[in-house]
Formats: structure tokens, C-alpha cells, sequence
């Protein structure tokens, strides 16, 4: 392989759109992708919406990867694992499916995405965790007639996976150590009008609580709870939050923390390596949502090609995908001090939150509130230039 070339571990969402962003530039420069899956192109944020619309794994596929392909003119190794980075000669050591292979590339970037958080007490148990087209397609295949479920979690997976089972007349049980949904990004009212929505769906809620034991009985599973509850359940989905996928990194020696460290542009601490998506650490933080991701894949594509481009974040709320009641976040760095201010009709709320110079730092809206969506942004985006204006 020629020296000049790009290579991309990683065909989610992060790594095509990166591909894509690159050949819009330039398109001839040797482009090479690896995934340890079939490597077709499909959205991983419909996975937690697929049940109720009658999704198939099939149908989640955009464009099958040979199709991929061909629009990127570009070579896709799929089910193929790489074993090591060698940093020093810029090399990649490969397994594909007829044998090791070693690749060499001028520039290098790391798609790795996110794994889920493990949950020792179920090392042994049998469970789901739904990551991936793949982990869908398991799920699936098994899940018929294993009736009623069970989802330990309640952040934002968690919620849409129980509002898609809950549309698709499922019984099942959330169970959380937190006091109410989505807890890490909603002030409590609207995290207790999410509840209150799924709940007249027939979702069964364990707040404040988290599971002791889990004892396995044939097709059967006894959970056991550490408020004392005790729950028979035949599925167990684990939606416990993510963590950026960093073990390749690591082995790589490159600088990592919660996620890969990376610069302004992506730049990881080796000069010749980037990385973006749900495995980078921007700024102190990990950015495990769409918004930046397409905006980094729109910045690096113009660094690899010559042309160095800062990574500027967009102003983007967090949408949860609840069709029985819209929620949209954007919840005020936890450095700001202030106060929230709520307009309330039933499940219908309007949460403005502002710091002690009266400026709107943040907002939270559900229902028939989230019209005013554009109304709050402006008004962030304007205090954020005030604020930039001022200093």
C-alpha cells in the first residue's frame, strides 16, 4: 500500500461519514476502512426505534457495503480484527478471514465508537446488549415469546428501547439507581413527565434501586433488588451507559483517558493518528451523539487533506426519540450556577434555566413545548456570543 494513504478503523457512523467527507475533497487519495463486521452502512441511533416500526436488521441497512464500496472508491476489509498498531513504522497488523495482513498508512483514524459498560454481577448470566446491527440481529432472532422484559438502565438508550418495546405492547420493568429518567441531562420535572408517559404505556419502574442477583431457572431469570423487590423475567436488556472504546489505543501506547485524547484537530498524542466519534476525549469530555460527530468528520476530512481545520462544536440539543411525548435537552454546563424556571400544563413542559446575570444557559422542553426549540437555541447562541463578545 502506497505511503499516502488513509486508513479508517471503523465503519460506523463516525468512520463512513469520514470517508465520505474525505472522497468530497479529494477522490483519488487510497482510502482503506476495517471493520470487524459485514461493513454495511446503517444508523446505529435507529436501533432503540426499530421494534415498533417492524424493523428488520435488514431493513436498518442504508447501503449494503458493496455499494460502499464502489461510492467511496475505496477498500473495505470486513470481518477482519486488527491486532496491533505499530506506531514507530506506521503500521497496522491485521486478521481477516484468510489470514494476517499488514497494512501501512501516512495517516491513520481511530472510528472505534463505544462499547457497553460491563456489569460484573452478569458475567455469567445470560443478557442483551444492543449496540450494534449485529447485537440487534441476536436480539432479535431470540427475543419472540420471551415476554416480559426487562431494561436495567434509564438514561437515553435505556428510555427508547422502553418506549419502542412499550409501543410494541411489550411488558417490561425499568430498574435504576437514579430517582427519575435521563436524570444526567433533565431537571427533574421533565424527567419525571418521561416517566409518567412511559408509564401510562405500562412501564413498570424500580427507581432508586439496582439489581443484587440474578439467579438463572431454565428460560426463566429471579432478579433480586437491593430495595428488596424481587422480579421474574425471561429477557434482560442491559442499557447501563457506554464508555469509548479505548483498548486498541491503549495497546498503541497513545494518550488516553475516558476516551482517546485529542486536540483542536483530532490529533491524537502520536502526529500521524486521529480520532473521532464516540472513542475521542474533546476537551475533557466525551461527545457520544451525532451532532459532533458529523461536524468532526466534516473537519477532519479537510485536515487530512491537506488543509488543517480546527474543530468548532455546534449548538446541538439532545433529542430523545419518544413519538408519545418529544423531549429536546440542553442541559447547562454543571459550572454555571443558576436557577431552572418551569411552565407546566400536564405532560407539556417548558424549563428555562439561567444564571445569576439572568442569561439562558440552558433549556428543557416535552410535548407540545418543543415548538419552541428554535426560539431557546437562538437565545443560547446569542448569550454565547454576548458572553464571547465580553471577553
Amino acid at each position: 500500500m502506497t505511503l499516502n494513504s488513509i486508513v479508517i478503523i471503523g465503519t460506523g457512523l463516525a468512520g463512513y461519514n469520514l470517508a465520505k467527507e474525505t472522497r468530497k475533497i479529494n477522490p483519488t487519495v487510497p482510502l482503506v476502512l476495517i471493520t470487524q463486521d459485514e461493513g454495511h452502512f446503517y444508523s446505529k441511533p435507529m436501533l432503540s426505534t426499530a421494534l415498533s416500526q417492524g424493523k428488520t436488521p435488514q431493513n436498518l441497512i442504508i447501503t449494503p457495503v458493496d455499494t460502499m464500496r464502489a461510492q467511496l472508491n475505496a477498500t473495505i476489509y470486513t470481518q477482519t480484527s486488527v491486532q496491533h498498531i505499530d506506531t514507530a513504522l506506521q503500521q497496522i497488523f491485521l486478521q481477516t478471514p484468510v489470514g494476517p495482513e499488514t497494512l501501512t498508512f501516512s495517516q491513520l483514524v481511530l472510528a472505534l465508537g463505544a462499547i457497553p459498560r460491563p456489569l460484573p454481577l452478569l458475567a455469567d448470566i445470560h443478557h442483551y446488549r444492543i449496540n450494534n446491527l449485529a447485537d440487534y440481529t441476536t436480539f432479535m432472532r431470540n427475543f419472540e415469546d420471551k415476554m416480559p422484559l426487562t431494561i436495567l438502565g434509564s438514561g437515553l438508550v435505556g428510555c427508547e428501547f422502553a418506549h419502542d418495546f412499550a409501543e410494541s405492547e411489550t411488558p417490561l420493568h425499568i430498574i435504576t439507581p437514579d430517582a427519575y429518567p435521563l436524570s444526567a441531562f433533565a431537571p427533574p420535572p421533565v424527567g419525571e413527565a418521561i416517566q409518567q408517559a412511559l408509564s401510562m404505556r405500562g412501564v413498570q419502574w424500580h427507581t432508586q434501586t439496582v439489581l443484587s442477583n440474578a439467579i438463572m431457572h431454565k428460560e426463566n431469570l429471579a432478579l433480586e433488588l437491593s430495595n428488596g423487590v424481587q422480579l421474574n423475567t425471561k429477557t434482560l436488556l442491559s442499557a447501563i451507559g457506554l464508555q469509548a472504546n479505548v483498548s486498541l489505543a491503549q495497546k498503541a501506547s497513545l494518550a488516553v483517558n475516558s476516551g482517546i485524547v485529542v486536540d483542536r484537530f483530532l490529533q491524537t498524542s502520536h502526529p500521524h493518528i486521529y480520532a473521532l466519534g464516540d472513542c475521542a476525549e474533546i476537551n475533557g469530555k466525551c461527545l457520544q451523539f451525532v451532532a459532533p460527530l458529523l461536524q468532526s468528520a466534516r473537519c477532519l476530512a479537510q485536515t487530512l487533506c491537506g488543509k488543517p481545520t480546527a474543530l468548532t462544536l455546534p449548538l446541538a440539543p439532545i433529542v430523545l426519540k419518544l413519538s408519545s411525548l418529544p423531549v429536546i435537552l440542553f442541559p447547562p454546563s454543571i459550572h454555571i450556577e443558576g436557577q431552572w424556571h418551569f411552565e407546566k400544563e400536564g405532560l407539556n413542559i417548558k424549563g428555562l434555566f439561567y444564571d445569576h446575570q439572568d442569561v439562558l444557559r440552558g433549556y428543557a422542553l416535552t410535548g407540545t413545548q418543543t415548538a419552541a426549540r428554535q426560539e431557546c437555541l437562538q437565545a443560547i447562541s446569542k448569550a454565547l456570543e454576548n458572553c464571547a463578545t465580553a471577553h
